[in-house]
């Protein structure tokens, strides 16, 4: 085969990964999350479709779980559903109805217990060594992640290699969902594949025990973007109610009912 040959195929099979980039490629929209103190943080204001985006909690979750249904309710104006993997067989839909998403655009997938035994553990293409129930909760990930019907994925996620959140962040650039991960603290010192990485802090934890309030204080510790700022946002999370508000919008907020995982 002659230089010229060589040369005219490989311009051919670029042509054809271009083409195949461009067809998998989604558009992106940017949809407010409804909390202003905290679209001030985010780059250009809001939570960016066809993403990961990690919220990460000093506590079990609760109060991270709470903002992170407040900031994707408003997504659920665009087509599709949102769908819920329960892992820890905790969530509750009420907590979702509370900021105004009907339990017909709800998807809850609960992977089965396994048995204790020997037998739990078993062997997946997605982590070298782990439990059956989190083997099919991340493979439900996985699938919902590429699902058109699909418009956000929400889950609590404590352990996930890098191989799993890179195929997720892949999953979700092809397909246009948004997958908004709960997830410990303890992943912290983890490199991060999520467009934003957000980090949920208790201000006043004593006022839980005595109202069921608590401040929290939210910081953006990661973006693809390179845009952050060093301020953090104020919000109060009632964990009786489940309503998240800024603390400036205190005086106009409307309570709600329920509260997430």
């Amino acid at each position: 085969m002659s230089a010229a040959a060589v040369r005219i195929k490989a311009i051919q099979a670029l042509q054809r990964q271009l083409l195949i980039t461009r067809q998998t490629q989604t558009f992106q929209q940017i949809i407010p999350t409804g909390l202003m103190s905290v679209d001030r943080l985010l780059p250009h204001s809001g939570l960016p479709t066809a993403s990961l985006i990690e919220w990460v909690s000093d506590d079990v979750g609760l109060s991270a779980a709470s903002i992170a249904l407040k900031s994707i309710a408003p997504m659920l104006r665009l087509s599709g559903c949102l769908a819920i993997i329960d892992e820890r067989h905790d969530f509750y839909a009420d907590a979702a109805r509370c900021h105004g998403i009907p339990f017909s655009r709800m998807l809850l997938i609960r992977p089965t217990h396994a048995v204790s035994g020997p037998s739990t553990t078993s062997h997946s293409r997605f982590v070298r060594q782990a439990s059956a129930t989190h083997s099919d909760a991340l493979w439900a990930l996985e699938q919902t992640a590429r699902c058109p019907g699909v418009r956000v994925v929400l889950s609590f996620l404590e352990m996930a290699s890098s191989a799993v959140m890179r195929r997720l962040q892949l999953a979700v650039e092809r397909s246009g969902v948004t997958m908004v991960l709960v997830r410990p603290a303890s992943i912290l010192h983890q490199p991060s594949f999520a467009d934003l990485r957000l980090h949920v802090t208790a201000v006043q934890p004593a006022l839980i025990g005595l109202t069921g309030r608590r401040r929290v204080q939210v910081q953006l510790l990661r973006s693809r973007h390179g845009l952050q700022h060093l301020e953090y946002a104020q919000l109060e999370v009632d964990h009786e109610t489940g309503a998240v508000h800024s603390i400036s919008e205190l005086a106009d907020s409307k309570p709600a009912t329920a509260s997430a995982f």
